[in-house]
């Protein structure tokens, strides 16, 4: 029952009882007295004691019925009332914590549904600036619980594009945000069942990451060459720009001549801006306009002199690039370089590249199928934390399981800090919990996620094989 039942019979009961005791009180009231009430005389003994007294019990004997039976029926619904409190206050929750995702531009990174994504970050081996991988969110509590949420969020993860959200971290997110917004994480989670579904969408990527890493790799060279050639002839495109800047302001605010389709910008000044645009184009690289004086919009939605107005704010933007890479060309230059050599020696050495028949010789006796797979789960699952540079792209990645935020695990460490393998299968399972003991030295911080839920036991132990059965060091 709901407790507005309650409330509204418990009125009614109330109101009842008034409307008796008021139609006691003025019964007979229209009789006229004679006597003066002080002075009349009141009820005898024996009316008091029988008729008067047995409506006066009558009414109080009502009256502790009505409790007797209201206050139980009352405090019956009250769990449900509780309830329904403690729903209301979560959904609450979770609308101010898709505010604050939306509002602080999580899924700028980590994607609008939390499925990850990308975020620009200067890498700091290189000196490069790199696409650096922003991990799924949408199933962070099938690795960690809230408490380590919180952590990360609090303090975020240093030598990444990760910032501290938290006050204690130096961010801007009060415990009353946080808890807002890790309820709006957990709301949009996706089933363990997806989540255990995407293991081998994951593992097929990458895998063929290690393949097109070459590619990949050539890619960015030409672009760093690029980069090194725009600061180049930086100082010849600067003047070039700034003349643009005031040629294209001029025209813009130009007070006489005919506007033949009323869009703000006089004929005159749209052919002559379309052909300026093209006379700068090549030296610039920037747009031709082709505005026509007869159309409002030559750009479908855009009427010309907002097409105008944004070529302008173009140019004006590179004049301002243009005009710190020239006044740091040297510095700028030398970083670019820099740069250059770094992705040349990433291309030569190949440290991506791994050889899965000696890993299916050593640890998978030859079986190529199984060694190939636990390549693919560690840089799937593990190699975000465990090798060097893997989020930032193929370029940067050193050898696998070299060590980032994680420790190295290569050449046979795991078998070091695990004795028994079943020791490290429950590690890995579990994760880390703050202060708590893991293996032969290793003393856990909670940043170390648990897979149970999210990989079954068998991936999870050809992981353990595969780490366990690397090369020692000489």
């Amino acid at each position: 029952m709901n407790s507005s039942i309650f409330i509204t019979l418990i009125s009614l009961a109330i109101v009842g009882a008034l409307a008796y005791f008021a139609a006691i009180g003025f019964r007979g009231s229209g009789r006229t007295k004679e006597v003066a009430p002080n002075l009349d005389k009141y009820k005898s003994d024996d009316e008091l004691e029988t008729n008067h007294l047995d409506r006066t019990l009558s009414v109080a004997v009502l009256i502790a019925s009505l409790l007797t039976v209201m206050i139980p029926l009352y405090y019956l619904g009250e769990q449900n009332r509780q309830e329904e409190f403690v729903e209301y206050f979560d959904e609450v929750s979770v609308e101010r914590g898709e505010y604050l995702y939306e509002e602080f531009g999580c899924g700028n990174c980590h994607g609008v549904d939390g499925g990850g994504g990308a975020a620009s970050y200067v890498e700091k081996r290189s000196g490069v600036s790199v696409t650096w991988a922003a991990p799924a969110i949408n199933n962070v509590f099938y690795r960690y619980d809230a408490e380590e949420i919180r952590y990360w969020l609090v303090f975020g993860r240093a030598n990444s594009p990760m910032p501290a959200w938290g006050l204690k971290g130096g961010g801007p997110m009060n415990d009353g945000q946080l808890d807002d917004l890790i309820d709006y994480l957990r709301y949009f989670q996706i089933t363990q069942e997806e989540e255990l579904q995407n293991i081998e969408v994951n593992v097929n990527s990458a895998l063929l990451r290690i393949e097109n890493s070459s590619l990949q790799v050539e890619s960015e060279i030409a672009k760093q060459i690029e980069l090194i050639e725009a600061i180049n002839i930086a100082p010849t495109q600067l003047p070039i720009v700034q003349e643009a800047v005031k040629v294209v302001s001029s025209l813009i605010e130009k007070e006489n001549g005919i506007d033949s389709d009323e869009d703000g910008l006089f004929d005159s000044v749209e052919l002559e801006l379309s052909t300026y645009s093209a006379s700068i184009s090549e030296s610039l690289g920037t747009q031709v306009l082709n505005l026509n004086p007869q159309e409002e919009e030559s750009t479908p939605g855009r009427k010309d002199l907002s097409v105008a107005r944004g070529y302008l704010s173009q140019l004006q933007s590179s004049q301002i690039n243009l005009g710190i890479l020239v006044e740091g060309q040297e510095k700028f230059l030398n970083e670019a370089n820099a740069g250059l050599v770094f992705l040349e020696e990433a291309l030569e050495k190949q440290l991506w590249n791994v050889d899965f028949q000696e890993i299916a010789d050593r640890t998978f006796e030859g079986d190529y199928d199984l060694a190939v797979r636990s390549v693919g789960l560690f840089n799937a699952y593990c190699a975000r934390c465990h090798t060097a540079g893997y989020s930032a792209g193929a370029a940067y990645t050193k050898t696998i399981a070299s060590g980032g935020l994680g420790p190295a695990l290569k050449s046979g460490r795991a078998n070091i800090q695990f004795k028994a393998r079943e020791d490290m299968v429950d590690f890995i399972i579990n994760g880390s919990v703050n202060g708590k003991g893991y293996g032969v030295n290793g003393v856990g911080g909670g940043k170390m996620p648990g897979f149970g839920a999210a990989l079954p036991e068998s991936d999870i132990g050809l992981v353990i094989d595969y780490l366990r059965g690397m090369m020692p060091d000489a």
